[in-house]
């Protein structure tokens, strides 16, 4: 890579390019009260349909997506909101959490007074965990860009080839039904940013622990909202590492200020 970024050292998370702070529901019942708390603290996190009425592989798959969730590099700090009687425990996930990062608390709905009362007490533990994990200044040499592919992008191998010679790792995902997928596998595999290419009939999209750079196509739907995307696909092998690069030292994406995106876990049973 050219030039070094200038990232956050997150641990045993690794280094990345945003210093969230993730307020992590363990279960749908708890999304309304990570979401107050995350607004009072401008921290990060997400509303998602998992956590209760689950069964089989499915509680642990999603299990270990919240841990990966919680592991990934741009995130310094995580607060897990748990309700109390659902499959996944909330102090049984933070535990787990703990194991590999002592930047970790959880607060639980019905431990702590409902919901008033774990708003105020997630709030004061989210402040502590900001006052007692304080980021390192870190240096990124080599970026892991996702690639979102939804629409076959044509130029993909030529894309590869200058993210590669600018220094960068490569992670593609193929999902032409929904870039949610796409984003949950990519924070998987440790994305620290990642190029969409939504599918022509798909607006765009953000995900809450990386930039999401979304890419128009010449769409009739693509072009009528083009301002809520960062580049145009012809304008990609000319100007994407440059963009790439402000991103990641810092320039929010569209999706990152509008506060955008999705969570789809991983789900291989039907909820009963």
């Amino acid at each position: 890579m050219s030039t070094v970024i200038k990232g956050y050292a997150h641990g045993n998370r690794g280094s990345g390019i945003r210093n969230h702070q993730l307020i992590l529901p363990s279960v749908i019942c708890s999304t309304h009260v990570s979401r107050r708390i995350a607004t009072e603290i401008e921290a990060v996190t997400f509303a998602h349909q998992h956590g209760c009425a689950i069964i089989g592989d499915d509680v642990a798959g999603i299990d270990n997506f919240f841990i990966q969730l919680a592991d990934h590099p741009n995130v310094n700090s995580a607060l897990v909101i748990g309700l109390g009687c659902e499959t996944i425990q909330g102090q049984e996930l933070a535990a787990k959490l703990l194991e590999r990062n002592e930047s970790t608390q959880y607060r639980i709905i019905q431990e702590s007074g409902g919901v008033e009362g774990t708003v105020a007490a997630g709030v004061k533990a989210a402040r502590e965990l900001n006052t007692s994990f304080v980021p390192v200044p870190a240096e990124i040499t080599t970026l892991r860009v996702g690639i979102d592919n939804g629409r076959d992008y044509p130029g993909m191998t030529n894309l590869r080839g200058l993210l590669e010679a600018a220094g960068h790792t490569v992670i593609i995902s193929d999902s032409p039904f929904s870039s949610a997928e796409s984003f949950s596998r990519l924070a998987q595999e440790k994305a620290h940013i990642v190029i969409s290419f939504p599918s022509e009939t798909q607006p765009p999209s953000g995900f809450p622990l990386f930039p999401v750079i979304n890419v128009a196509s010449s769409s009739v739907l693509h072009q009528a909202i083009r301002a809520d995307f960062d580049i145009a696909e012809s304008q990609v092998e000319a100007d994407i590492t440059a963009l790439i690069e402000s991103v990641a030292n810092g320039i929010h994406t569209i999706a990152e200020k509008n506060k955008s995106g999705e969570i789809r876990a991983p789900r291989v049973v039907r909820s009963v």
